[in-house]
């Protein structure tokens, strides 16, 4: 009659023990898909919601080269370095998808902007907007 005790005891203390266990593992979970969409929502939001580095009073104007062979990453990471864009390069290469110029970015100098968004020097680093490039200015605006 002893070990009927002992064993009712065992079992109960195992079967609580793997409720709380379901318990954590759903609080885990929980807070892992929680994480996930947060970083989710911040990444989808850096894409979208592009701000300039800085306001259009404040903006310096910095001149860049694109080499032939430089691919969108290497041209993220030359913006980020001049200052031009202070996201991400991850964000940088979802804004150039994203945004209809993938493939796009031609080589050439170009005078950017720190007040400009990131679709605005895409549109320039395209050459879809040579208004004031020097490009522009040494064909007299041909192609």
């Amino acid at each position: 009659m002893g070990t009927k005790k002992k064993d009712a005891g065992y079992r109960v203390a195992v079967t609580g023990a793997r409720g709380i266990l379901k318990i954590l593992i759903y609080v885990c979970l929980f807070l892992l898909l929680i994480f996930a969409g947060k970083t989710a929502y911040d990444f989808g939001y850096d894409i979208f919601d592009q701000q300039p580095v800085a306001s259009a009073r404040d903006g310096t104007e910095i001149t860049v080269e694109v080499t032939e062979g430089m691919d969108e990453g290497e041209i993220g990471e030359m913006l980020i370095e001049n200052g031009l864009i202070d996201e991400d390069l991850y964000v940088f290469r979802a804004q150039v998808i994203f945004s209809g110029y993938h493939g796009k970015l031609l080589p050439g100098t170009y005078i950017l902007n720190t007040s400009q968004t990131v679709d605005e020097m895409l549109e320039i680093l395209s050459q879809k907007d040579t208004e004031g490039q020097p490009q522009a200015e040494d064909t007299g605006g041909q192609e």
